[in-house]
């Protein structure tokens, strides 16, 4: 059966941007092949800097015959009344494509209606992939595009060639002025001559020959392979990093792994300086000894080989990395002159955010939570805590970190070793932007770890505060990112925090510069930090979804709402507590029947044995006092204590009396019986398991 191979020729498409083009052109493909009623045995896609590529196997020569009955109007609309087909019928017929000698009546269970049948399919597949390949072309999605020439089409970079072959024949079609053909062409300098390809196992052969590997998984073993040769010839470690492996992956089409190395001066730079440099701006590999210590020397990976060694490109390589080093040991330097106190005060001159102020508020804010924290949580330590909170962005306005904003907080640590300041406070200058990302490591000293969580509920309240929460997935203030950060340090320390205290501290000192309503403002805040833990909760199957939400809102002390979602979870399945979930369906259904609020019942009115057991272990329960030691366990117990209660009383009393008094009173009993099981949570939402 044919296959239909296309490739995009065009200069280097930055590495970030070619896995989500060859992915989309895969999922592209599929979907309009399935349109299109062209089935097909398989598909895959890749790319280089220079090319992308799609190549199918298994079509057929031409569209699957394919038949669609489609209904229109009434018949009594569709039809005179000789038989004849309406004017309504006839239109409906032309603007669906279908042929008038199909239409009849049919019978419904709706009645009878006017059916026709729309035949599509007998095009050639040749003639399908020419109108094809272009829309997908010109649709492929990219971060950043250009125009070039004269034309009006936008690419990632500018397109040279199309490479287009279908059942080993070229398919030729046009776009902008390139005309698509059965050639391609090989690396730019190594072989640039025109090749003819038929198929996809043509075109893999012939590329490897021109020195072009066109797979991604490839040039990745490849790369690694020679790293192994590198290592194993002069006893080193060289350090892989999955993410710059793919990225290097996708910078070159002919790998070519290179050691080079740096003067030994530059060591004198701290480690995450010299590893930034290397792998972030230059796209090298750092290398270590046996000790797992870093040495002068780095791994590159070029995109040529040279018949004439590899000198002149290691030398190359090493230029542009000393040039480099050589900016970041006199940033280094120039920084170590100015105090760190000395910036964190210019940070009066730094805006952070137009309605929140100064980045110097900011930490003012951050900063006075942080005090109370400690006070709370680690008293001996508050001194600590509070310098620390006030040093924490003082490296914003250094030299490096200007050039390298990767290395904030880190290089605070460094620049404030530099001063003598006490160990503890210098790493919770680089532990409070902990964690940064999913899965990152957490600070593990209290004045990194409270001042993290300081800084990032000012950052989530004061943005709340001036109305930008953020929306779909525009979260420009990293907001989703900073919850889970907190959520996550107070899990790993098992600090015992009411969020709300600390919310109102920001918010307080934002009063005088913005208008909001602060109780509604702390409910918003206090909802976005509980979805995140709800989220992480559920995907780690420690408690479900409808529990969390059931005691969620109780306390704003994420480890006492835990511990209380998880004890219910355990018990949600036992006859007992579905029958107290029930009973609160239930009150919840009567009460709003009957408008009905009050939570008050007077004992004289209670008549049957039913409602006065209900009634004394309503005025006799201790749930709260329970609860807010957090006996959870004995609360729970409390709490089953009303189970065959509830089963009597329903059973037995008829809530709705004839007598008004006896009725409103009942209904009281139950209002108050609702609010003693709300001192848990909404029960009434937890699903029967």
């Amino acid at each position: 059966m044919p296959s239909y191979l296309l490739e995009i020729g065009c200069e280097e498409i930055p590495a970030a941007f070619i896995p989500t083009s060859y992915k989309f052109l895969l999922d592209e493909w599929t979907k309009r092949l399935s349109a299109l009623n062209l089935p097909f045995s398989s598909i895959e896609s890749g790319g280089t800097p220079r090319r992308l590529y799609v190549n199918i196997e298994g079509l057929p020569v031409s569209q699957v015959d394919k038949t669609e009955i489609i209904m229109g109007p009434p018949a009594n609309i569709a039809f005179n009344s000789d038989g004849s087909l309406t004017e309504a019928a006839k239109k409906f017929a032309a603007s669906k494509g279908i042929d008038e000698s199909t239409l009849k009546k049919v019978t419904t269970q709706k009645g009878d209606y006017l059916q026709g049948e729309k035949r599509t399919g007998g095009e050639k597949t040749a003639d399908l992939l020419m109108k094809t390949a272009p829309e997908i072309i010109k649709s492929i999605p990219f971060p950043k595009s250009m125009k070039w020439g004269n034309n009006d089409f936008r690419f990632v970079r500018p397109i040279h060639w199309f490479l287009s072959v279908y059942d080993e024949k070229p398919l030729v079609f046009e776009t902008d002025g390139i005309t698509a053909s059965n050639i391609t062409y090989g690396h730019r300098f190594l072989a640039p001559a025109a090749i003819e390809v038929k198929n996809a196992a043509e075109y893999k052969e012939k590329l490897e020959n021109a020195f072009v590997y066109i797979e991604t998984s490839k040039r990745r073993d490849i790369i690694l392979a020679q790293i192994k040769e590198i290592e194993a010839k002069e006893n080193v470690c060289v350090e892989i990093d999955e993410d710059l492996l793919n990225t290097v992956s996708d910078l070159v089409e002919y790998p070519n792994a290179i050691l080079g190395s740096f003067e030994d001066s530059f060591l004198t730079l701290p480690e995450e300086v010299l590893i930034t440099s290397m792998k972030i701006h230059q796209k090298y590999f750092p290398v270590k000894d046996s000790d797992n210590t870093l040495i002068n020397k780095f791994a590159g990976v070029a995109n040529i080989k040279s018949p004439n060694g590899d000198g002149t490109i290691r030398l190359g390589y090493e230029r542009v990395l000393r040039a480099r080093l050589n900016d970041a040991l006199f940033f280094y330097n120039n920084d170590k002159k100015v105090k760190l106190e000395e910036r964190a005060e210019q940070l009066k001159k730094v805006v952070y955010q137009e309605k929140l102020g100064t980045s110097y508020e900011k930490m003012e804010r951050f900063k006075a939570i942080a005090s109370f924290l400690a006070e709370k949580l680690c008293s001996d330590k508050k001194e600590n805590v509070e310098k620390t909170a006030y040093l924490c962005k003082a490296d914003l306005l250094s030299e490096m970190v200007y050039e390298f904003p990767e290395l904030q907080g880190i290089m605070g640590y460094y620049y404030a070793k530099n001063e003598g300041i006490d160990e503890d406070i210098a790493r919770g200058i680089m532990e409070h932007y902990l964690p940064k990302f999913a899965g990152d490591v957490l600070p593990e000293t209290d004045e990194g770890r409270l001042t993290s969580i300081a800084d990032k509920i000012d950052t989530i309240s004061g943005v709340f505060a001036a109305g930008m929460k953020p929306t779909g997935n525009l979260d420009p203030y990293g907001l989703r990112r900073s919850a889970i950060g907190i959520i996550s340090i107070i899990e790993q320390a098992g600090y015992r925090i009411e969020l709300k205290d600390i919310i109102e501290i920001t918010l307080d000192k934002l009063s005088s510069r913005l208008a909001f309503n602060k109780d509604e403002v702390i409910k918003e805040v206090l909802s976005f930090i509980n979805l995140r833990y709800r989220q992480m909760l559920v995907s780690k199957d420690i408690v479900a979804a409808d529990v969390f939400d059931a005691v969620c809102d109780k306390s704003s002390d994420i480890l006492k709402t835990l511990n209380l979602a998880k004890v219910l979870t355990n018990a949600r399945g036992t006859d007992g507590f579905q029958t107290i979930a029930q009973a609160f369906k239930r009150i919840n259904n009567i009460l709003k029947k009957n408008n009905w609020d009050k939570e008050q019942f007077a004992d004289e009115l209670l008549q049957t044995d039913e409602e006065k057991a209900l009634g004394s272990l309503i005025r006799n329960q201790n749930m709260q006092a329970l609860l807010d030691e957090e006996k959870n366990y004995a609360t729970l117990d409390e709490l089953m204590k009303f189970a065959p209660a509830v089963d009597n009383f329903f059973e037995k009393v008829m809530v709705m009396a004839e007598d008004e008094k006896i009725r409103e009173n009942r209904l009281g009993l139950i209002a108050c019986l609702r609010k003693v099981f709300l001192i848990i949570g909404d029960l009434g939402a937890i699903a029967a398991k």
